[in-house]
């Protein structure tokens, strides 16, 4: 391909895409009456009301009122324009420009969802979509703990007994870095800071997460049997799940609401113009 070619190709996927995204297609199927459409090329029509919409455009940015010349300038860049993109369409260059298409794709999008954007939502419907996710609104407890591990590759047959005699110098009061080591050092490094259930799950596993949760601050499990000898767990610090209140976090509430509002109005589009169009499918095995 020569520079003239792809200086072309470029020229004209840059025209397409600004005009898609501009108002999508200023033409429609020619089934308007005379007095409806503005141009025609071939078998589609530029509408009145959207030449008259560009026109009004140019009357706000001018000062002085609107010539005829104003008016034929005005149709003559709209029928370009449609003739470029027909043309650019005729060479299958939405097929051959990935980027091109990618763009009109997301341009769409946006304009399907966009109509959902005059759509105020009431306090009720805001209410009952709270009152149905408030899981999703609550935020997961946190804790803040360590472990003590008694190895049995360590202390073989006595790693219960060492975990034991750890267990009840807890009760009695020492301190858990005293205490702690005694341990063994192998055990997995704990970060020291509050942390998610399902991120305390993968450091010490789904039993010990449940024990540890079960724990007030400051207490701790007894010697808990492990793969490979015996653990503790010390809970430091407990930030308990709270229901949230919607006047607290009623920006992310009606966030949430419209994004799964677009959501399903994209997926019901795009249902429609499944059952709209012709389409056929053929799998692989």
């Amino acid at each position: 391909m020569n520079k003239k070619n792809l200086h072309n190709i470029i020229l004209l996927s840059g025209l397409i895409v600004g005009a898609l995204m501009a108002g999508f297609s200023i033409i429609e199927k020619s089934n308007l009456s005379n007095f409806q459409w503005a141009a025609k090329i071939e078998d589609t029509s530029i509408p009145m009301e959207k030449y008259l919409t560009q026109l009004d455009g140019l009357a706000k940015d001018k000062r002085s009122p609107i010539t005829q010349k104003d008016k034929e300038y005005v149709l003559e860049r709209m029928i370009e324009e449609e003739l470029l993109i027909k043309r650019a369409l005729d060479l299958g260059m939405l097929d051959n420009n990935p980027m091109a298409r990618g763009t009109i794709v997301q341009q769409m999008i946006k304009t399907i969802i966009s109509e959902n954007a005059r759509l105020e939502v009431s306090e009720e419907n805001l209410e009952e979509f709270f009152k149905n996710n408030k899981g999703f609104f609550t935020k997961s407890s946190r804790l803040r703990l360590q472990q003590i591990y008694f190895s049995d590759l360590q202390f073989n047959e006595d790693s219960y007994l060492e975990a034991n005699n750890a267990y009840q110098k807890l009760l009695k009061g020492e301190s858990f870095d005293t205490v702690a080591a005694k341990g063994s050092k192998s055990a997995l490094k704990i970060p020291n800071s509050l942390m998610t259930l399902s991120k305390i799950r993968e450091y010490i596993g789904p039993s010990l997460m449940n024990a540890a949760n079960q724990l007030e601050e400051g207490a701790f499990t007894g010697p808990i049997k492990v793969s490979g000898g015996y653990k503790i767990i010390y809970l430091f610090e407990k930030e308990v799940a709270k229901e949230p209140d919607l006047k607290q976090i009623r920006n992310s509430v009606l966030a949430e609401y419209q994004k799964r509002r677009d959501d399903k109005s994209l997926r019901d589009y795009l249902e429609n113009l499944k059952n709209w169009y012709d389409v056929s499918r053929n799998l692989p095995d």
